[in-house]
């Protein structure tokens, strides 16, 4: 099985060691995983939650080294992007100078909502949840029509418990879902959901079906923050994963996609603790 969305302290909301991380996914019988903390952005934006440019260095040294110190698992350099209106010449710019093996996509802010734009915090006593997520969804696009990335990250995470997006608004998913294939993306299965009050995965299982017809590739990330966290409430998720129709499992080196089934990805997995 394989994580790829781990953050590391220099987040500045991460706790552990690089190696710690490591651990626990060797443990966890973990054949693969990719680090993704969160990019620096231009104009100090949300400083608290990201590294500087500075401490690019670090960070690579950091994943580097741990290719070194630990042959016996595939660890990857990746990055979580943030797609925000207005910083796409600077997106550009940075992923064209470091050496990535896969950029997440995450679209945490939004420029024209209030309160900081954080789309955890939104407040729009005037406005219906159908039109919320429309809005929403509409910067996604945005997002995936750059070009940018590789895969969609925690696509519906805007969702509240019980309020799925593929219900409220499945034109605009539809939509979405064909700018994913032609922009040859996959999307992530993101377990940080199960620690959040809407307690399922991003995107929930009711969209595995239209993946799966699309034929869109999916990858798996516990987004975790701490150790403990690394491939948290896998053993719900792969269970769906492995009871769906037939769908395509990504794994990236160098920003290339390679391709395999559910299937082949557990059986050349070791077995699981988890």
């Amino acid at each position: 099985m394989i994580d790829y969305h781990l953050h590391t302290r220099l987040c500045n909301h991460a706790s552990g060691e690089v190696y710690e991380f490591i651990e626990r996914a060797l443990e966890l019988g973990i054949s693969e995983i990719a680090f993704t903390d969160h990019i620096p952005l231009p104009e100090d934006f949300d400083l608290e939650h990201r590294m500087t440019l500075s401490e690019m260095e670090i960070y690579q040294r950091w994943i580097n080294d741990a290719k070194t110190r630990y042959p016996e698992i595939k660890i990857k350099l990746g990055i979580e992007a943030d797609y925000y209106e207005g910083f796409e010449d600077y997106l550009s710019k940075f992923l064209s100078v470091y050496d990535f093996d896969l950029v997440i996509m995450a679209v945490h802010f939004i420029r024209h909502w209030p309160n900081g734009n954080w789309v955890f915090d939104y407040n729009f006593p005037d406005k219906s949840i159908k039109e919320i997520y429309t809005d929403y969804i509409s910067i996604v696009k945005m997002g995936v029509c750059t070009g940018l990335f590789d895969i969609v990250g925690h696509v519906d995470m805007i969702k509240k418990t019980g309020e799925s997006l593929l219900d409220k608004i499945p034109h605009e998913i539809a939509d979405l879902l064909k700018l994913v294939k032609e922009n040859e993306m996959a999307v992530e299965i993101n377990t940080s959901g199960y620690r959040k009050p809407v307690n399922e995965s991003y995107p929930g299982f009711d969209w595995l079906p239209e993946l799966s017809r699309l034929e869109i590739p999916i990858c798996t990330g516990s987004d975790a923050h701490k150790p403990d966290q690394v491939a948290l409430h896998y053993d719900e998720v792969y269970k769906a994963l492995k009871n769906a129709n037939p769908l395509i499992f990504a794994r990236f080196e160098k920003r290339h996609i390679i391709s395999s089934s559910i299937e082949q990805l557990i059986n050349k997995s070791r077995t699981a603790k988890i």
